[in-house]
């Protein structure tokens, strides 16, 4: 939503993440968002905290390699590739 909580439901979702990671740690979770833009907003927040992050997860993304044909990549947080998802693994 565009009422400002954004910090709060991302730090909620952190939250569960480690929870719920902690407790199956062999899933991957998967996420994106609902629109490009959205989707380039959680690069950006992957990308700020990947130190924090990278300590206890593997983060990969979905990238296109043209002609519709996907992989999984690892995250680069020092480039500005364009991912059309993410992953979350626990380490």
């Amino acid at each position: 939503s565009n009422n400002g909580d954004i910090i709060k439901i991302l730090s909620t979702v952190i939250s569960i993440v480690e929870d719920f990671t902690g407790e199956y740690p062999d899933i991957k979770i998967v996420f994106a968002g609902s629109t490009v833009r959205r989707t380039e907003l959680y690069r950006r927040i992957l990308k700020m905290h990947y130190p924090l992050f990278k300590k206890d997860f593997i983060i990969t993304a979905l990238q296109d390699n043209g002609n519709e044909r996907y992989s999984e990549v690892s995250f680069d947080p020092e480039s500005n590739n364009k991912y059309d998802a993410f992953f979350i693994k626990r380490k």
